[in-house]
């Protein structure tokens, strides 16, 4: 490939964002985190940069080792460094097919490591006296906010969903009769279909009840008359949801994905096989799903001293 001159490079960079195109192919639910990360790097690059304003074609190996040294400093987590890594990386590669970095820049930014260290599990499984808590809880609202919530509930604790695969659900991604909920563009813009447990298919459907069959978000804001909206909930509203059940529950700290990590330990707990597990999870390596194991050392050591060969 031809180097561009320095004046083709610039009017290349203003006309296509490098940055901008590669987050074009990511889903919804990653692009988010993505676009996060890429503006932090902006910023370290270039003081009070963005991913709008940052010119992604001047990227080369100093700058992203830049970008690894500062955040290391900064102490963040060993897996947010390496994927504002892996994206800087992607852009590096989308810059190289646009024909606006050349192939030695992109083969030495692809030589930098990741950071190894040990990722400590982060997070908790809640106890299943924490969701019937909370259960109960939701019960202090009004009908259809009740039935919205318990919905929303059992579907993060006992379907597995992300918050960004439950705020993006739309009516037409369920399947009442089948008792199948279709996830649609998930993490890596993969789908999935959850065969849902009969408790949270009965819960769905006295949410559907409520909300009534018309097209739009499944789940959505609920009026001061307590009747359903058309707008759908944000992930900063489902937290808010889930907060406030927590307190009236009266139980720990918890985030919206420690549901997730509750309904993959509990599966485990109950003897699912790892493999069958990853594919519910909708993750791509067995290697995460294990991450998401809450059960403890507890588990392992009864396991250990109960096992017999003979």
């Amino acid at each position: 490939m031809t180097p561009l001159t320095e004046r083709e490079v610039s009017t290349d960079a203003v006309r296509i964002n490098p940055a901008h195109l590669w987050l074009s192919t990511l889903s919804p639910a990653g692009r988010k985190g993505m676009q996060s990360q890429l503006n932090r790097c902006a910023a370290l690059l270039n003081n009070n940069g963005n991913i709008a304003t940052y010119p992604w074609h001047s990227l080369d190996y100093g700058a992203v080792m830049q970008v690894r040294a500062s955040l290391m400093g900064q102490g963040y987590a060993v897996a947010t460094i390496n994927m504002a890594l892996s994206a800087l990386k992607s852009v590096a590669n989308t810059a190289f097919n646009l024909g606006l970095l050349d192939a030695t820049t992109l083969t030495t930014i692809k030589t930098i490591k990741r950071v190894s260290g040990d990722p400590k599990r982060q997070g908790r499984a809640l106890t299943k006296v924490e969701i019937r808590a909370m259960l109960n809880a939701a019960g202090d609202f009004s009908i259809a906010r009740c039935q919205r919530d318990k919905a929303i509930l059992l579907l993060l604790c006992g379907a597995g969903l992300r918050a960004g695969e439950l705020v993006s659900l739309d009516i037409g991604d369920v399947d009442i009769p089948q008792g199948i909920l279709h996830v649609r563009q998930g993490k890596g813009r993969k789908n999935r279909d959850i065969h849902l447990a009969l408790k949270v298919h009965k819960q769905l459907v006295s949410w559907l009840k409520v909300r009534g069959d018309h097209t739009g978000p499944l789940f959505t804001r609920i009026s001061r008359a307590d009747r359903p909206g058309t707008q759908s909930l944000t992930k900063t509203g489902l937290t808010g949801i889930l907060m406030q059940l927590r307190a009236i529950a009266d139980i720990g700290h918890f985030t919206p994905h420690d549901l997730r990590r509750t309904f993959i330990t509990q599966l485990l707990e109950q003897g699912a096989d790892l493999n069958i597990v990853r594919q519910l999870a909708g993750h791509a390596d067995v290697s995460t799903t294990t991450r998401y194991d809450c059960r403890g050392q507890g588990v392992v050591e009864r396991i250990s001293r109960g096992f017999i060969c003979w």
